[in-house]
This record gives C-alpha cells, structure tokens and sequence, in this order.
C-alpha cells in the first residue's frame, strides 16, 4: 500500500469526502464547489439614504420660506384687498427694507443646501465635474434674471389694471401726477423700435451705395463704338502691329459675335470684369465684321510667324525700328503660307509672343463658332465660312478648339431642314472647311472627320425616301459625293472605317436572317440602309479607280493632293473589301425573295454591276 501525504491525512481528519457532501461543497460527481464572495457593505447605501433624506427636508425648508414670503409680500392678492391708501405706501416703504435680508436668509439657505449637495456629489464623482457647474450657473443666474424682469413687469402691469378697476379714483390721480409707474416697462420697447428702426435706415442706406457702385462699374464696363473708335483700332491694330489694340479688336469683334443674345453675355463679362462694345448702327457692325474677318489673319502670321516673332534687340532706334516694320509689311505678302496644307505647331509656339497671342486666338475662334451656330441668314454664313479659310491652319496648336469647330461646321453640312439654294452654298462652304481641317490638322484628327461626315450622312439618309426624291434626293447625293472625296484623302484611315462600318450593315443582315421578324427585316429593307450600301459601293469605286490608272502609268490630274494627302498606293488597300460588300448585296438581294422586292434587287444588281467594273473582277448577277 502506497504511502499517504500529509495532505490525505488532513482530509481523512477531517472527515473525508462525507463530511464534504453534507457541508455542500463538494459534488456527487467529485468536483469542488467555489463559494461566491459576499461582497462587504461599505456603507455607501445608508450615505445615499441619509443624502436623499437632507435633499428632501431642504427642499421642504424652502417652500416653507417661499411661503411665508407670498404672506408678508404687500402685492399678494389675499393683502392687497384690505388695504387702504396710506397703508398700502406704508407698507410698500416698509417691506422693500425688510424684504432684502428675508430673501438674502433664504436665498443663503438655498444656495449653502445646494453647496452641500454639490460637495457630496462632486466628491463621488471627481472635481472635473465641478467647474463644469460653476459656469453652467453663471449662465443660469444670466437667464433667470433675465426672466424674472419680464415676470415682474407683467406682473406690474396686471396690479395696476385690477387697481383701476378697484379704485378708479386713485388710478386717475397717478396717471394725472405720476405716469411714470403706469408706463411700466414700455419706455424700453419704444428704445428698442428706434434702435431697430434707425439700423433698417443704415442697412437700406448702404444698399443703395452699392447699388449706385454696381450702375458706374456697368456704365464703365461697356463701351459705345463709334468709327473714330473703329479707325483708331484699325490703325493700333493693323498699322502699328500693337498686340493691346489688336486685343481690343478682337474683343469687339466678340461683342458683334454675341448680340443675339447680349443681356446674358453682358451679365457674364460683368462677372469676368470685361468690357462690352455697342453698336448704334448697323454700319458699324458691318465694318467690324470686314476688318476682323479680312484682316485679323494678317496679324496672326505676323505675330507668329513673321517679323514679330522674332524678339527685338534692346539696342535699335527708334527710325531702325520704323524701317523695319516697313520691311516686314513688304517681306511678310512675300512669306510661303498655304491655307491648304498642314502647319506644325511648334512653328507657332516658338514666337515670343505666343503667350500673348493664344488667348486672342481662343476668344477670335470661339466667337466665330457662336456666331455661326446661331445665325440663320445663308449671306452672313456664306461670307464667314469662305473667310475662315485664312484662319484654319492657326487652329494646330488648339485640338479643342477645332474639335468644336468641326463639329459646328458639320451640322451647317448637314442641316436637314433648309434645301434652298442659297444653303446649298452654304453646305458646300461648309463642306471646303471640313476638308480643309482634315488636311490641315495633325493625323488623329482626319479619323474624326470620316467619323462625324458618315455618321451625319446615316442620319440624313433616314429622310430620303420614295415621297421626298426631289428635295432630299439632290442633297443625299450632294453629301455623298462629299463623303467620298473625304474618304480619298488617306486611305489607310478610310480602309478602317470602311472596315468597321461595312461590317455593322452585315451584322444587321446576319440579325435578319437569323430572326425573320418583321422588324429585323424592316432594318434591312429601308433607305437609310440602301444609301450607306450606295455610298460605300461610290467610295470603293473611287479608290479602286485611282489604283487602276496609277497601275497603267496614266497621270490623274483630277487629285491635287497627293503629295500631302492619300497616296495611289494605298488606295489598294480598300480593293479587299469589295468581296465583303458584294456579299452584303447578294444577301440584301437574296433577303426576302418576292416580286413585292423587286426593284430593290435591281439596285443590289446595279452596285454590284458597279464593283465589277471598278475593280474588273467578275462578279455573277
């Protein structure tokens, strides 16, 4: 048997796992009981109770003093009625002495009772919370007075209306010889209705001080044109080469550009601090018109890429000077400047004073681009649009710019609602600048142009149909002989838009042939679809007859952009989508095989007899 510890002995003494079972502090399955602590009262609930008891009696302590002070109070309704005259001013002499100290006792009672159970409170819960007291007090006694003042005047006021009807007499006697104490209180308000009403005087004041500084700055801020005006900015300008003058001219020019729509643009430039010009006549607006269309250019090349562009040496005099500018009139018509072919524009960038000149640029083109999206006379667009083919290069160095600009002139191509033949000649002006900005621009910018002329020409194409041909035809034929000439400028662009847009009008195909819904058919068998298949049929055309003649040697005097614009060469690259085209025409022709069809399918005959002859390829119909 092995040896007991002294521990098992102890236990075994004492009576061993029995005793535990009957004391409780063991369990039948062997584990021990832990016994909860009795937590030891500190005393802390008797402390509240005896709190909460000395809270109430000094509650009770200062309603008995409250009460007391309404019986010995000489205004008291329960007084005031046995009372005579001389009583009632003895009294009042009397009790405003002894009032003081009863409410001084009292208010000491209250305010040590308070102090007591503040102290207690704040030493359970930390000094922190104390100070936080004091100033919450302050603030208190602030409004409380505040309370008690308007209390006490109403108070006042409804003693003396029971006085007047209690004793008439009395009542006439103090309005008679003392008013004073009847006008309790209203004194003050008739000080706060002046003082109110003298600061509505300053404040309406003030505002017509600032309103009379607003009509000067407008009176300054616009400026009535006059032609001795107009000369002296035609000779700042044009004569003497200054860049302020020309600043000028190009800021009334702006004005001319927005008088359609002159209070909201005036309310604009009031905000920028710009000045606004007048005109009185309609004279004057045509003379600014000519002399900023007409010469504006000049100024331009002359500051960017002539003589003024170069920085002048400090050392020159001032007749040296005079001849120069003289030299630089002579040499600056001699100077090589093709509105027609592409600018770089470092070229502008590297004047000295392209700083200077960029934000007249920006405010010329801007102006322009209104002026030609909100006229509506054919002569005045006509003559803008043939005077901006001066001004297209200078737009190299602004991309936004002219993005906008393309986008202007593209809807002039496009309008769909006038046909008159003024606009006619308004579309094909518009037309010659769309062109002009595809070849004057840096690359990326022709692919915008063969976007926006097809997608615009889609649109157009909705319109043409069988009940319009007279009028809508001429136009539709117009735009696309448009289309093509564009798309002869740069062949490797125009083989992946030719590409892409090819291919959605066989999507459209696949669609119908895999539906055969009367919808799916209807986006086939219409004009707008006919058209497209129509100008892409003429834009292969041309392309494959541009490589035919350069193939034969022969000399195709018709394209005088050659050098800088689509080379024969390329034009090859637009023969590899003649077989997916003619593949879309025989599905169109094979679509819907009835006779209801049968002019249609004479037209899929006709554009494929086209691309048979264009590219000498057989091709069965």
């Amino acid at each position: 048997m092995a040896k007991q510890t002294k521990r098992a002995r102890k236990f075994e003494a004492k009576g061993g796992v029995k005793a535990r079972l009957e004391k409780g502090t063991i369990t039948k399955k062997g584990k021990l009981k832990h016994q909860k602590q009795r937590r030891k009262t500190d005393g802390s609930g008797a402390a509240e109770h005896l709190k909460r008891q000395a809270n109430k009696a000094s509650e009770e302590a200062a309603a008995q003093a409250e009460r007391k002070r309404n019986e010995n109070d000489f205004v008291d309704e329960s007084n005031i009625g046995d009372l005579n005259i001389d009583d009632f001013f003895s009294t009042a002499f009397d009790n405003d002495a002894s009032k003081e100290p009863k409410n001084d006792d009292a208010s000491v009672e209250e305010e040590s009772s308070s102090d007591e159970g503040d102290k207690k409170a704040s030493s359970e819960d930390g000094s922190s919370s104390g100070n936080n007291d004091d100033s919450d007090e302050d603030d208190s006694a602030g409004s409380d007075d505040e309370e008690d003042l308007e209390k006490a005047s109403e108070r006042m006021k409804l003693e003396m209306e029971k006085l007047q009807e209690a004793d008439p007499d009395f009542h006439k006697f103090l309005k008679e010889n003392e008013s004073s104490l009847l006008e309790f209180g209203d004194g003050e308000d008739q000080a706060m209705n002046d003082e109110e009403q003298d600061d509505d005087d300053e404040a309406s004041r003030e505002q017509a001080v600032v309103d009379d500084e607003e009509k000067e700055k407008q009176a300054d801020s616009s400026i009535s044109m006059s032609n001795k005006l107009l000369n002296s900015l035609h000779q700042g300008a044009f004569q003497a080469h200054g860049i302020k003058s020309l600043r000028k001219v190009v800021s009334a020019y702006k004005s001319a550009c927005h008088l359609s729509d002159a209070s909201q643009d005036d309310d604009d430039n009031r905000k920028k601090n710009e000045r606004t010009y007048l005109f009185d006549s309609s004279a004057l607006f045509d003379q600014l018109m000519l002399m900023c269309l007409n010469r504006c250019h000049d100024e331009f090349r002359y500051h960017l890429l002539g003589k003024g562009s170069v920085e002048p040496s400090g050392s020159e005099s001032k007749k040296q000077k005079k001849k120069k500018n003289q030299e630089d009139d002579h040499d600056d018509d001699n100077v090589d400047f093709d509105d027609s072919k592409p600018l770089n524009p470092k070229l502008l960038m590297k004047s000295y004073k392209w700083p200077e000149v960029k934000p007249i640029l920006q405010t010329f083109f801007k102006a322009t681009i209104h002026i030609l999206k909100e006229s509506k006379e054919p002569k005045l667009l006509t003559f803008i649009l043939k005077a901006l083919s001066k001004y297209m290069p200078f737009l190299t160095p602004l991309p936004k710019v002219a993005t906008s600009m393309l986008t202007t002139l593209t809807s002039l191509w496009s309008a769909p609602l006038d046909t008159s033949e003024d606009y006619q000649v308004v579309r094909l002006n518009a037309f010659l600048r769309i062109r002009q900005l595809a070849l004057t621009q840096p690359f990326p910018f022709i692919e915008e142009c063969l976007k926006k002329t097809y997608l615009a020409y889609a649109k157009r194409a909705k319109f043409g149909t069988a009940s319009s041909v007279t009028s809508q035809l001429p136009t539709l034929t117009f735009m696309g002989n448009c289309v093509v000439e564009l798309y002869s400028l740069d062949y490797h662009s125009s083989y992946q838009h030719a590409f892409v847009y090819i291919r959605q009008l066989a999507l459209h195909l696949r669609t119908a042939l895999q539906k055969k819904t009367p919808e799916s058919f209807q986006a086939v068998y219409c004009w707008q679809y006919m058209h497209c298949l129509k100008l892409w049929t003429a834009v292969l055309t041309a392309s494959l007859t541009v490589g035919r003649d350069d193939d034969n040697g022969n000399e195709n005097d018709g394209d005088e952009d050659m050098e800088y614009g689509a080379r024969p060469d390329e034009a090859k690259l637009l023969r590899s989508l003649v077989y997916p085209l003619a593949e879309v025409l025989y599905g169109v022709a094979r679509l819907v095989p009835t006779t209801r069809h049968l002019p249609l399918r004479f037209v899929c005959v006709r554009l494929l007899q086209q691309l048979a002859a264009a590219s000498e390829m057989f091709i069965p119909t």
